[in-house]
């Protein structure tokens, strides 16, 4: 069904009519509490306020995880919507000969943070554990164990780090389970990080902890709050720029919003789809064309639109009432004479009001 014409005089002249409010906020969120877990079967050692963390294989074959945790109630606003969220760490030092595989696991259980502090190798030997540190042994010394040795934490991670040799380092976290932890705080635990344990691109990493004066972890969060929107990622080729697309107006539920496009293939046929969630690196389907809405999640087709001569075109979109707070993103894909058949925009998002 062709979408009812709106001309791009109708929709600059729109601000007037319903205010716009394109804003994404970052917010780097600091790590509240951290501990070193060392093997050991005793659960004899910890360093829960030393300058350091430790992941990875000593030199002797022992494994070293660290626990981090950030607090998402205390940093961000209530009614944030997390688009995406970055876990950034500095390694001071590793014996491995080249980068390997740091992965993050959500805690099953609060872990603890006593008064240990480890000094001798940088921390790597741990020091004896104090009262309310987590151990190999136990989550919360002396009266609350793990009910693995280790840490009790899910399989599946939830993210991964390409962890080097030393430097600065990052890597997504789902932002699903960072938006969980900021709507029931009770079940935030931190999370758990480990490498895949085997010696010698393992080898124990010595990272900054949150006692670290410089290089403490930090989680960069990007959120909207209700009523906002805001673009995401960039369009594909077309011509000598790229394909773009933005929301114009206020996400109110029950009301429609209009989406414009610029610089796509002149008189051709596209149409937006939609989606209730956001693919934040994106998926590549050609060089320099990324879909930014997740393939694996359900996507709604929405109206057809043509674009006029100079490229540019605009359409409308009706949204639904009684669901505020809601996040929706959009992508428009418009046919062309490239190898696709079709050129992408940018992602949009809009969080309802």
């Amino acid at each position: 069904m062709r979408t009812p014409p709106f001309t791009a005089r109708t929709l600059f002249i729109a601000p007037l009519l319903a205010l716009s409010l394109p804003s994404q906020t970052t917010t780097a969120v600091p790590c509240t509490r951290d501990n070193t877990l060392y093997e050991s079967s005793t659960g004899s050692f910890s360093n829960a306020i030393g300058e350091s963390l430790f992941v990875g294989v000593t030199a002797l074959g022992l494994k070293r995880r660290a626990l981090l945790r950030f607090d998402l109630a205390a940093a961000l606003p209530t009614g944030a919507v997390v688009l995406q969220a970055t876990l950034q760490m500095n390694v001071l030092f590793s014996g491995a000969p080249q980068s390997t595989t740091m992965t993050a696991h959500a805690l099953t259980q609060a872990f603890g943070e006593g008064t240990s502090y480890a000094i001798a190798g940088g921390g790597g030997m741990g020091a004896p554990t104090t009262v309310g540190d987590a151990t190999w042994t136990q989550a919360i010394h002396p009266n609350q164990a793990w009910a693995s040795v280790g840490g009790d934490f899910a399989a599946s991670p939830v993210g991964s780090i390409e962890l080097p040799v030393g430097g600065i380092c990052s890597g997504t976290l789902d932002a699903a389970v960072v938006q969980g932890w900021l709507l029931q705080p009770a079940q935030n635990h931190g999370i758990l990080l480990k490498t895949a344990e085997q010696l010698p691109l393992d080898r124990a990493r010595r990272l900054d902890s949150r006692e670290n004066p410089t290089g403490q972890p930090q989680l960069l969060v990007t959120w909207l709050a209700p009523g906002q929107t805001a673009p995401w990622g960039q369009g594909c080729p077309v011509g000598g720029g790229v394909l773009t697309s933005a929301f114009l107006g206020a996400p109110l539920g029950g009301t429609s919003i209009a989406i414009t496009h610029a610089n796509a293939t002149a008189n051709s046929i596209g149409a937006n789809f939609f989606a209730l969630s956001l693919d934040p690196l994106g998926t590549q389907l050609a060089p320099a064309c990324r879909t930014w809405l997740p393939l694996a999640g359900p996507l709604f087709p929405g109206d057809i639109f043509v674009t006029d001569a100079a490229g540019t075109a605009a359409s409308a979109f009706a949204l639904p009432a009684g669901f505020p707070g809601r996040l929706i993103s959009s992508q428009a894909a418009v046919l062309d004479g490239s190898a696709l058949g079709f050129a992408l925009g940018n992602a949009n998002v809009l969080v309802l009001q």
